[in-house]
């Protein structure tokens, strides 16, 4: 308001003085008239400012008053994903993405089924998305070839909530298992072309996983590190190699304490304590304990990340079960992979696991392979595994892998 008076006070002497330079020789009536003029119109902007407030002033009062208030409770159902009480197509369409891996497996034991030919090692269709600020779904279809026939599963398919009060997260539906750093990956993910030893013979092909309820807690900020989280899950007991696979009736459960630490700005260091136990005979009279220590090194240099980059890592597992006639089994892997360039990766891995049939038997393995990232959907990989058997002939192994995947999809970095 001063600022407009301001404005018409300086108009009022402009008009005067040119008034004044107009005429060198005014009459005070002419004076007068010219004075009475401009403060008729001074008057008129004034009165017109006024009104003009006044009516701006009612328009925020109103659009104040039709504003949402905050609500406490969650949104309904039928306003998520809504713009203006208008559902969007964007909201209502999740994320489907399509993955494939073929493999040319060679092996010189001529007896094994899934070697020696061409393997569909799995199509898998994800669908996910988030269905409202505080929850997301996601559902794994997955296609997989035993002996030369099509199998379909429901590999995951579960409803989680990341961030609820107290730096919690919860987790429900169908799931892998928070148990060592690479169970929870899809095979198509994995580092390698196969699963390690240690998982193939106490938990199998698919690893450690079932239907349950997760419970996951970040911690606060602990002198040992930078990220502690702690989780505890009751799944159904439907894994029959390390335990009884008896569902429910007898339940699994599995905890898992994990540690992150920066080493710098290029490097991280990460470790991890696991559990799963349960019985393992169909009388609930004998306990199967599974313990993990996993250990994670990666380097990453901030200028040139997209070029070079070191993976180290290893797990060791231990199984104990009471009056087990085979003895606790013991088995592990490590392995390096370096990134040779932007596109290309190369690895060693050993493994080495004790079988749960006899404890005196055991194998170990060294796998050198490589890996071509031909782009970010399609990835090309070379494998080679030595396999020494105290209870059987060595065996050799070749892989040629072939992973491809359509959609957004990428699997979690755990």
């Amino acid at each position: 308001m001063l600022r407009h008076c301001a404005i018409l006070q300086s108009v009022f002497l402009w008009a005067t003085a040119s008034l004044v330079a107009q005429t060198s020789q005014p009459t005070v009536e002419e004076l007068n008239q010219a004075l009475q003029e401009l403060q008729d119109q001074f008057v008129q902007l004034q009165s017109e400012h006024a009104s003009r407030l006044a009516q701006l002033e009612q328009r925020i009062l109103q659009l104040s008053a039709a504003a949402p208030q905050p609500i406490s409770e969650a949104p309904r159902p039928q306003d998520a994903g809504s713009a203006g009480g208008q559902r969007t197509l964007q909201a209502l369409n999740p994320e489907i993405s399509v993955t494939g891996d073929a493999t040319v497996r060679y092996s010189s034991d001529k007896t094994n089924p899934n070697f020696n030919r061409l393997n569909l090692d799995g199509f898998e269709l994800a669908i996910q998305h988030p269905l409202d600020p505080f929850s997301q779904a996601r559902f794994f279809l997955i296609s997989e070839e035993e002996d030369g026939r099509a199998e379909f599963d429901i590999e995951e398919a579960y409803i989680s909530w990341e961030a609820l009060p107290g730096n919690l997260g919860l987790k429900v539906g169908r799931f892998h298992a928070n148990f060592g750093k690479l169970n929870r990956f899809h095979k198509h993910a994995l580092p390698w072309a196969d699963r390690d030893l240690p998982t193939l013979t106490l938990f199998g092909e698919e690893g450690l996983r079932g239907n349950g309820i997760s419970l996951s807690w970040l911690l606060p900020k602990l002198p040992i590190g930078d990220t502690h989280e702690v989780s505890f899950e009751v799944m159904n007991n439907s894994n029959d190699l390390a335990f009884s696979g008896r569902g429910f009736g007898d339940p699994l459960y599995t905890g898992r304490f994990s540690n992150y630490y920066d080493v710098n700005d290029n490097a991280y260091l990460e470790w991890g304590l696991s559990v799963a136990t349960s019985h393992w005979d169909i009388d609930k009279q004998n306990r199967s304990t599974v313990l993990g220590l996993d250990l994670s090194y990666r380097w990453e240099p901030l200028r040139r990340a997209l070029y070079r980059s070191l993976e180290l890592r290893s797990e060791f597992f231990y199984n104990a079960r009471s009056r087990w006639p085979g003895g606790d089994v013991f088995g592990m892997y490590a392995y390096g992979e370096y990134q040779l360039s932007r596109r290309w990766y190369g690895g060693l891995r050993y493994q080495f696991s004790q079988l749960l049939e006899n404890q005196d038997d055991h194998q170990w393995a060294l796998a050198p392979y490589v890996t071509f990232w031909q782009s970010e959907w399609v990835r090309l990989r070379a494998q080679y595994d030595f396999i020494n058997k105290n209870f059987d002939k060595d065996e050799n192994r070749f892989f040629l892998q072939f992973t491809w995947s359509l959609g957004p999809h990428k699997h979690e970095a755990y």
